[in-house]
C-alpha cells in the first residue's frame, strides 16, 4: 500500500474535540450518546460522532480556512446543543479525564472496531476516562509535510504544556498535570515518535507495520504527531480536552504558524532518548517544565518564548495576521491544571468539573 499524499490546500483546519458527558447533579458520566444523536437536528449530524463510551461525545469540524471558521462553528454548535443538553439533564464536560470518582462503568459503544479495542485491550479499556482534542493542518506535499511533523515532535512538549488540565482522575489528585497522557500512553503505539529523515522513512515505518498485520491503515497508528497521507493533513493529538474556546483558538494560531515557518524551516533533530525526556517533563509539570535541546538544558517557557519572537522575526506571524502579544499573554499565565489545582482547593472539586461544562 503505497502511501500518497494527498494534495491539500495549505494550512487549512479540521478539529476533532472529544466531550464527557456527565449528569447535572451527580456529575456521573452518563450513557445517553444514542438518545443525543436520535434526536439531533439534521443539520448537526455531520458534526457529532460517538467515540469509546456511550458517556462521550466528540464534535468534528470539515475543513475550515483558519481558526475563525472553527471557532465560529463550535460557538454555532454549541448553542444549537444547548436545549437537547438541558432536555437529558446532561453537561458536556471539556477537561482531559473524568475527574470525579465514577460508581458505576459505562458502556462501551457498540462497533466492529471498538469491539475490537475491547477484546485487544482488556482491563484497560475499562478505565480509559480520557478525552482529547485533536487539530489536523493542511500540508500540500510530502517534504512540507515531514519538516512539519518533526518541528511539532520537538514542539509537543510546549503544546501539551498549553492545554494540560487532566491532573485529577476519579477523585484522585495524581500530580501529574496532564494524566490523560500516561492513561493512553499503556496503549501500543500511542507515543512520542521519532522524528524522520524524510517521508520515504516514514513510508518504510508504515509498510513494516502493514506488512506484519499490527495497523490495518495509518488510523492505528495512535501517535501523538501523526502523518495522515490520506487527508494532506499533519495531525496534532497532543492536548487535552478543553472549556477555553480562546485558548483553543491559539493553540490553532500556534501550530498553524509552525506548519508555515516548516515550510523552509527545520529545527533541531534530537535523539528518541531528549524528546521523550522533555516530553515526561511537560506531562508532569506543563508549563513550569524543563526542555532539552541541542545548547542544552533550560525552560519549557523560554523555549517557547524563543520561538514566539522568532515566527515574528521571520514574517510568520505577520503573514498569518497574529501578533506576539496574544501568544505571550498565554506563556505568563498558569497553566490550565495548575489553574483548576488552586480553584479545587478554594472551591471544591465538584464546582471545578462544572467549570469544564461547554454546554
Amino acid at each position: 500500500m503505497q502511501l500518497k499524499w494527498k494534495e491539500s490546500t495549505p494550512l487549512t483546519v479540521g478539529v476533532e474535540w472529544e466531550f464527557q458527558i456527565l449528569d447535572r447533579n451527580t456529575l456521573q458520566p452518563k450513557d445517553v450518546f444514542e438518545n443525543i444523536y436520535d434526536q439531533l437536528e439534521p443539520a448537526l449530524v455531520p458534526f457529532i460522532h460517538k467515540e469509546v463510551y456511550q458517556s462521550m461525545l466528540e464534535i468534528v469540524t470539515p475543513p475550515c480556512e483558519n481558526e475563525k471558521e472553527a471557532i465560529n462553528l463550535f460557538e454555532e454548535i454549541f448553542e444549537n446543543l444547548k436545549p437537547l443538553a438541558e432536555k437529558e439533564n446532561i453537561h458536556l464536560i471539556g477537561l482531559g479525564t473524568l475527574f470525579i470518582k465514577n460508581i458505576n462503568p459505562t458502556q462501551i459503544n457498540i462497533s466492529p472496531r471498538y469491539k475490537l479495542f475491547a477484546e485487544e485491550f482488556q482491563e484497560i479499556l475499562k478505565d480509559f476516562y480520557i478525552y482529547g482534542i485533536h487539530i489536523h493542518i493542511g500540508i500540500p506535499s510530502p517534504d512540507w509535510a515531514i519538516r512539519t511533523f518533526n518541528n511539532l515532535v520537538l514542539y509537543a512538549p510546549l503544546l501539551l504544556a498549553l492545554s494540560a488540565n487532566s491532573i485529577f482522575y476519579r477523585g484522585i489528585n495524581t500530580g501529574i498535570h496532564s494524566y490523560r497522557m500516561v492513561l493512553f500512553e499503556r496503549l501500543p503505539r500511542a507515543e512520542l515518535p521519532r522524528q524522520f529523515k524524510n517521508y520515504e522513512e516514514f513510508q518504510e515505518v508504515f509498510q513494516n507495520l502493514l506488512k506484519t498485520k499490527v495497523i490495518e491503515n495509518v488510523k492505528d497508528i495512535w501517535w501523538h504527531i501523526r502523518p495522515r497521507p490520506d487527508f494532506g493533513t499533519i495531525e496534532i493529538r497532543v492536548f487535552d480536552s478543553l472549556w477555553d474556546l480562546e485558548r483553543l483558538k491559539l493553540l490553532i494560531k500556534l501550530v498553524r504558524a509552525i506548519a508555515l515557518y516548516s515550510e523552509k524551516y527545520q529545527d533541531d533533530i534530537l535523539p528518541p532518548e531528549i524528546l521523550n525526556q522533555n516530553w515526561w517533563w511537560a506531562k508532569r509539570y506543563s508549563l513550569d517544565a524543563d526542555f532539552i535541546d541541542k545548547n542544552g538544558r533550560k525552560a519549557l517557557k523560554q523555549v517557547a518564548f524563543d520561538l514566539i519572537y522568532k515566527l515574528a522575526d521571520l514574517g510568520i506571524l505577520k503573514k498569518l495576521n497574529y501578533s506576539v502579544g496574544e501568544f505571550t499573554k498565554f506563556l505568563r499565565k498558569p497553566s490550565p491544571a495548575k489553574e483548576l489545582l488552586f480553584k479545587s482547593k478554594a472551591v471544591g472539586l465538584e464546582k471545578v468539573i462544572k467549570m469544564g461544562a461547554v454546554v
